[in-house]
């Protein structure tokens, strides 16, 4: 009788499947960032990133620590990086038809046949018996693993960075956007719950992840230049100050991801409430091109162009090319114009230099063109002590009152921007397994709006707030080599912003603006505002990861960035005011602590700590600080403390995948739009304290043969915990003997719904005829939230929920292979509205969301 430890040995080994040895060549390659552990875990890590289904009795492996696995890499090339020095080895035997992981032979590495394959999951079917007769005598087998197909779907893509903390993140592939035809950076919450993002034009635009992120504006209007947002955006390893930066949309994209909590160790300063971490898809040697147009309702219309491949052994090359356009949901009555529609073109260029494995070098270049029509429709007005004041003083001058979704404007909104630039990325990697990095870039932004009053007749036209925004950076990072019992990272970032503002609120001289605004001074009135910015921030930095034991792992890191911040803000023809130029500085700490243990082979747990301060801010968007104090120009800097207690794993060979958390989120020191009630005057300032908490799951889940589920929701209680002295809402101002102030304290935190959570289905087949078929759907919902940072329930954006589908196929033709495809949008033609703001007496205005859209695309790609 065998031995239980044999049986159970014989039970784990994977079931043989034939593989004719000229199909052993793998085509697919995937990046792996593992450094060294436990073997038998390295080995379910590449089973879940390759779709390899691996089986053995882990007490064989259990004192066998891995090499270090970095790079993209077949998962034969990453099982074999994996073995180095560890004694065993991946060998072909039957012929090429089996892959065998055996004790090492006393051969020299260089003799050994390279081993590739096309790795895929298969299921424990195979007979005992039939298992062990195809053994190899003498060989000490350990494992064995079966060839035959694709990689599973569903297997997900942990940290890229080995010193990333393990704490919640999403991520999206630039497949599964491109599958379910979304192209903007407003989309991604339609896949990513608890991200929330308002945007009316690319200079406007505010992002927040479970309630943090962006603290506001103010009231009126102004255009602020010293308050970065908590939220960090980097594309390819490159920090975009503005999310506007990424108004060219989301175009070949090799992965989004969304990192949740304080990110401030290894991202910077403005990191505390989460990043969007985005890549975009690098040149490749090998030969590849792709034409695709896309066709729909509401003058939808998308032209996509790529080309990549080598320019010599050493170089390869992509260009990428964008168009878009959209006409908007609104119209104006008076032309029949479509409005709040937006036109981009834009292209991108790269070049790749690689020098063996040791070296390559990546330099990027792109620009882009927006044109918009930000327009904003009437929700409401309301009467306040009996009268509705906006409804007054529209007849005073004669404004046609016109409500949603449709306008009457003598003059229409419009704002031109331009942007791009340039970035060059060089990684070394060392023979002893050190790898160093380095990061230039230099990036502009350019905004040019004109901004009309929304009604029928001239009150102020031309109006809008230039931005020339210069960004550049350089960072350098040092990893030690993976697979010790403490691996770090050390690095240097440096960046520096110059931005300029000029803006102008230009009334007519008809008298009009003087009846309307109840002032004949605002006739033929221009209020211009001059502010610049400044802003130097140099940031050393450390993380490192303690393998204390075989199953934990310590993580911790530490940031110091060093800011000088100046700027100043000129204001002429009322209420004039000169700040001189204003300095400050900051030292602002990060901190990381994580614990991670492993529960199962496929399972792990996390403890996270961390503590991180944004930027301090200079409130030069207005005059208000000559009346409230000097003192009230300099905003310190919002500190973050968060925790996060969690767990991920996986079920069924890795066919289903499952995470959840619970979080706590404490902000002081809130940089938002706050009131002083003693000269009643309103400008940025530290505004008090909120605390965001709450729970977290998501579940993917491969139901059968090509069929994915992808389910994820958020619950998050955000409330303000000390804010006194806010700006009351239009509601109490408009109504008799108003309070100096308003109390929002216990408060829901604006721009943060309690509940959102997204649902995705995928189905694919192929028939009869060859053709690779597929059904789609999702559903994406919000909660209710207010739209203002004073809470009026004016300005309330009412839940919503949005269900797509789409169908399609393809097919070869020649060398390569076409695809068609039909969607629709807001498949119920849902009102919805991205933005809700209170204008000018009581009255409530509204950005409108995208209405139905039905279209289709064709592509062709090799």
């Amino acid at each position: 009788m065998q031995k239980p430890q044999h049986i159970l040995a014989i039970l784990a080994v994977t079931q043989l499947l034939a593989l004719p040895a000229a199909l052993a060549q793998d085509a697919t390659r995937h990046p792996y960032q593992l450094a060294g552990a436990p073997l038998d875990k390295i080995l379910l890590r590449i089973a879940a990133e390759s779709g390899v289904a691996l089986a053995y009795d882990p007490k064989l492996l259990e004192s066998v620590r891995s090499a270090p696995v970095n790079g993209n890499f077949s998962a034969t090339e990453a099982i074999t990086r994996a073995l180095e020095g560890t004694g065993f080895e991946l060998v072909s035997t039957g012929g090429g038809r089996t892959l065998t992981i055996r004790r090492a032979l006393a051969v020299p590495a260089v003799a050994r046949p390279a081993v590739q394959a096309v790795m895929t999951p298969v299921a424990l079917r195979t007979p005992v018996a039939a298992v062990a007769a195809a053994e190899a005598p003498n060989t000490e087998v350990l494992a064995r693993v079966t060839v035959n197909g694709a990689r599973r779907p569903g297997a997900s893509h942990d940290a890229d960075d080995v010193q990333r903390a393990p704490t919640a993140s999403y991520r999206v592939s630039g497949e599964q956007l491109e599958e379910q035809n979304l192209t903007t950076l407003e989309d991604l919450q339609q896949l990513v719950p608890g991200l929330v993002i308002q945007s009316t034009d690319p200079s406007d635009t505010q992002i927040t992840i479970r309630g943090v992120g962006d603290g506001g504006g103010q009231a009126s209007g102004d255009q602020n230049i010293g308050m970065p947002s908590s939220v960090a955006i980097y594309v390819d390893n490159v920090y975009l100050p503005r999310a506007g930066m990424l108004s060219s949309g989301l175009g070949d994209i090799e992965y989004a991801e969304v990192l949740s909590g304080a990110q401030g160790t290894t991202f910077g300063a403005n990191a505390t409430g989460g990043v969007l971490n985005i890549h975009t898809r690098a040149p490749s040697f090998t030969p590849e091109a792709s034409a695709s147009v896309s066709y729909g309702q509401n003058g939808y219309t998308r032209g996509r162009a790529l080309l990549s491949g080598a320019l010599s052994d050493n170089w390869a090359g992509r260009l990428n090319f964008v168009y878009t356009n959209n006409d908007g949901p609104v119209t104006n009555v008076r032309n029949g114009n479509k409005l709040a529609g937006v036109t981009s073109t834009g292209a991108r260029g790269q070049l790749l230099y690689k020098r063996g494995d040791n070296f390559d070098l990546r330099l990027s270049a792109d620009i882009n063109v927006t044109n918009s029509e930000p327009t904003p429709v009437l929700l409401s007005t309301n009467v306040f002590s009996g009268v509705d004041s906006f409804l007054k003083h529209s007849a005073a001058v004669g404004n046609h009152v016109v409500f949603g979704p449709n306008v009457d404007l003598d003059d229409e909104n419009s704002v031109h921007v331009k942007q791009g630039g340039a970035s060059v990325e060089a990684n070394w990697r060392f023979d002893n397994g050190y790898k160093l990095r380095s990061v230039t870039s230099y990036r502009f932004f350019r905004s040019d709006p004109s901004v009309a009053d929304g009604l029928s007749v001239g009150v102020y036209n031309n109006t809008g707030t230039r931005v020339l925004d210069r960004t550049w950076s350089q960072e350098l990072r040092l990893d030690s080599p993976a697979g010790e019992k403490f691996d770090y990272a050390l690095g240097l970032t440096y960046l520096g912003e110059h931005l300029d503002t000029l803006a102008h609120t230009r009334y007519t001289n008809n008298k009009l603006a003087g009846i309307y605004l109840d002032s004949a001074s605002y006739n033929g009135l221009d209020v211009i505002r001059v502010g610049q910015l400044h802003d130097y921030m140099l940031s050393p930095y450390a993380q490192g990861t303690w393998h204390f034991a075989p199953t934990w792992d310590l993580v911790a890191g530490v940031r110091a960035n060093y800011q000088e911040k100046g700027g100043s803000f000129v204001r002429y023809n009322r209420a004039a005011f000169n700040s001189g130029y204003l300095q400050e500085y900051h030292v602002l700490p990060s901190g990381t602590l994580v614990l991670k243990h492993e529960l199962a082979p496929a399972w792990s747990t996390y403890l996270a700590g961390s503590y991180g301060e944004k930027s301090g801010g200079l409130n030069i968007s207005a005059g208000a600080a000559k009346a409230a104090g000097y003192d009230t120009l300099i905003i310190k800097p919002e500190k973050t403390k968060s925790a996060e207690l969690g767990i991920k794993g996986a079920l069924l060979e890795n066919k289903v995948r499952l995470s959840a958390d619970v979080f706590l989120t404490e902000i002081t020191d809130f940089q938002t739009q706050g009131y002083n009630p003693d000269d009643q005057q309103t400008y940025l300032m530290n505004a008090g304290s909120f605390r965001s908490r709450g729970a977290e799951a998501s579940i993917a889940a491969a139901v059968a043969k090509g069929w994915e589920v992808n389910l994820a929701g958020v619950y998050n209680d955000a409330y303000y915990t000390d804010y006194a002295t806010a700006r009351c809402p239009a509601e109490v101002i408009l109504s008799p003997k108003p309070p100096a102030s308003c109390n929002l304290t216990g408060q829901r935190v604006f721009n943060a719904p309690k509940t959102t959570w997204n649902a995705s289905t995928r189905y694919e087949w192929r028939s009869e005829n060859g053709l690779s078929n597929f059904v789609g759907a999702r559903y994406s919902y919000r909660g209710w939230m207010y739209g203002a940072v004073d809470n009026s329930r004016l300005t309330r954006v009412d839940g919503y929920g949005l269900a797509s589908f789409s169908a399609g196929s393809r097919g070869k033709l020649g060398h390569g292979e076409w695809s068609a495809s039909v969607w629709v949008n807001n498949a119920f033609d849902k009102q919805y509205y991205r933005r809700v703001a209170s204008g000018d007496y009581g009255s409530v205005w509204a950005w409108l969301g995208e209405s139905r859209t039905v279209g289709a695309t064709l592509s062709y790609k090799y």
